[in-house]
Formats: C-alpha cells, structure tokens, sequence
C-alpha cells in the first residue's frame, strides 16, 4: 500500500485522555447537583464535539431536554481550560509509530472534534511542535467530523493529492465515516473509546489491534 500522509484523530487514537474528560464532565454535572456517569457510559458519548459531550451528560442526568446546555457548555469549557491536559500520555506504541511513519517520510496531520483552543496543549504533552504539518480541532467555521469537508481542508494543507494514498486512523464511527466520505482509507484504532464491531460497522478496511501494527500494511 503506498501511502503518503496520515491524518489522526485525537482522543482515543493518539492520547489517552479519558481522564481529562471525566474530571471536565463530571465538575460540570456536580456543580449542578446531577449524578455522573460510569466510564464505560463515558467511552460512548466522547467523540463528536465538546457541545454534543455536555448534552448528552445533561440528558444522562436528568435533563431529558438539555435544557440547561448554553449555561452547563460555557462551565464545561472553563472547567475544560484547566483541567484539558489532566493526566493526558500517549497510548503504548504511538511514539514509536510516530518516528516510523516519519523516517518513511509520511506526512502527519491531526483532525479533532476537540476544541481547537485545546488540542495544541493537549498534544503538547506529548509530542514536539514538528510532529505533524497540520492541526486542526472543532472551530465554530469548520463541520464536525464525519462530516468530509473538514477533513478535505486538512488533506489540503498537507499537500493531498491522492485520497487513497491518506490514512484516516480512528477509533470511532465518527472517524470511520469521515475517512469513508472524504474518499481516504478508514483505520480502526481497537485500542480507543469504541469496539471492534462499531469500527467495521462504519467502514474500517483496516483493524489495528496496537498502533505498530500498522507497519505491517506499508510498503
């Protein structure tokens, strides 16, 4: 397979940041008196946004309407300012991947539903500031993923002249379906927040069961 770049997602594929997301929600659902949920609950409702996050906890909670959304998003994202790099570390055998894509002069790009004003300091934690040519999380202007557009601009900036030859790596329908629509090679990240049979349902042609294991498909 000839492959000349690779767009990641964040969350799930890359960095392990659940715990950053817990500790965000749930500050936000204790401040207004409502339960948390499990983190198995929490796998599921991670990846299509910050905004979408909160409602969906407020609807978990209690608040079958989200009809506090606006108040509880603005507390979410304050909380989410201080605590977004919250015990954040890369998954087993990303770094490595990571030089080895690059010594095969793979251009790295990163496409996020995580807040833009975030996603620089999260991946900060753990990469240095010339991993990967392009960043982008959610912006107000750009679609959410699975939306293609945002990951056409991507593909653009790093230079994309073949959407067949761009890895889209994931761990979630949101990015199966991305990768499928954008026209890319949709890469299903078994070690993130979703299963297995959710990355096949939504279009993954390959399964990794650890990052390195993407090698292996690479001319």
């Amino acid at each position: 397979m000839i492959i000349k770049q690779a767009i990641f997602d964040l969350d799930g594929t890359l960095l392990q940041t659940m715990d950053s997301l817990i500790k965000t929600g749930n500050s936000m659902l204790e401040h207004f008196g409502y339960k948390t949920p499990t983190r198995q609950e929490y796998r599921f409702m991670i990846g299509y946004g910050a905004k979408e996050l909160v409602r969906q906890l407020l609807v978990l909670s209690g608040d079958q309407q989200a009809e506090r959304l606006e108040e509880a998003y603005a507390i979410y994202m304050k909380l989410f300012d201080e605590y977004c790099t919250y015990q954040v570390k890369p998954y087993p055998g990303i770094p490595e991947l990571i030089t080895e894509l690059q010594k095969r002069e793979i251009v790295l790009a990163v496409l996020t539903n995580k807040p833009h004003q975030m996603t620089q300091r999260v991946l900060d934690t753990s990469f240095t500031a010339d991993t990967f040519a392009f960043v982008q999380g959610q912006e107000s202007s750009l679609p959410r993923k699975p939306d293609p557009a945002t990951a056409y601009y991507v593909a653009e900036k790093i230079g994309v002249t073949d959407y067949r030859q761009v890895l889209f790596i994931g761990d979630s329908d949101a990015d199966m379906q991305t990768a499928v629509n954008a026209g890319m090679v949709p890469v299903g990240a078994a070690w993130g927040f979703r299963t297995r049979e959710e990355l096949i349902a939504n279009g993954c042609e390959i399964l990794l069961e650890q990052p390195l294991d993407l090698l292996d498909y690479l001319d």
